[in-house]
């Protein structure tokens, strides 16, 4: 298993990263910011930096499991990287559910498959673009399959849409676009609107939201309301 980071929060849900991907992102938080949790503090990303300079062995399914029981999570986010690609991934949701732990994808979906979504509390399918060509220009490839699947998938009530608002790139007339593809599946269904973290306009993001309520009524983003407490860093340790 690739799982090379784990991190729980104060609510009792946790992070699990798992390394790889097979899409390249021009836009990759985890390439152009941080392979670690974005929650953590600074000195803490760099210590983690240097553990992996050293090598960070990953996880064993077991060992994964073991590690979110003794932090008593009750719901483990699956992402990273893309979870998908990884062969042990279905025996790791069937070990958390095993053990009273509700798995989340956080995936691109191009790999998603029937046992997975069975598996699954719920899955955040991140959707890059609409336009095909946009889509090749941002990942590198098509995203024929990824929608392919959220189609098969819409109904399932399991999905909650994602997109990224990038100034210049992916900007509010394509995520209408995307808001409408959405809709036309399932128009109950909820759509997060991420700012860029490289330089987020939060302001731009919130209009966008109003327009794209009017497609899709559960339309938001992420909001934090005053200091947020870092999680626990479970693996690895610093």
């Amino acid at each position: 298993m690739r799982v090379y980071h784990i991190v729980r929060f104060r609510s009792g849900s946790a992070y699990v990263l798992f390394d790889g991907c097979n899409w390249n992102c021009s836009f990759c938080v985890w390439r152009e910011v941080t392979r670690w949790s974005l929650c953590l503090p600074d000195g803490a990303k760099k210590r983690l930096d240097i553990l992996w300079e050293r090598g960070v062995r990953y996880l064993s399914v077991d060992d994964a499991v073991e590690l979110l029981m003794k932090a008593s999570a009750r719901v483990a986010f699956l992402g990273g990287g893309e979870p998908t690609l990884d062969p042990e991934l279905k025996a790791l949701m069937r070990a958390l559910r095993r053990e009273g732990i509700k798995p989340w994808l956080v995936t691109n979906g191009e790999n998603l498959d029937d046992e997975m979504v069975e598996l699954a509390e719920g899955i955040t399918f991140s959707i890059k673009a609409l336009d095909d060509r946009l889509h090749r220009g941002i990942t590198g490839v098509s995203n024929e399959r990824a929608l392919e699947n959220f189609e098969r998938y819409a109904k399932t009530g399991k999905l909650v849409a994602e997109t990224v608002f990038v100034p210049g790139l992916v900007e509010c007339d394509e995520i209408e676009r995307i808001a409408r593809f959405i809709a036309s599946l399932n128009p109950d269904m909820p759509l997060r609107i991420d700012p860029l973290v490289q330089g987020a306009n939060f302001k731009d993001v919130d209009e966008c939201i109003e327009r794209v309520r009017k497609i899709l009524p559960k339309t938001d983003r992420v909001r934090v309301k005053g200091s947020v407490e870092p999680p626990e860093v479970l693996y690895p340790e610093v």
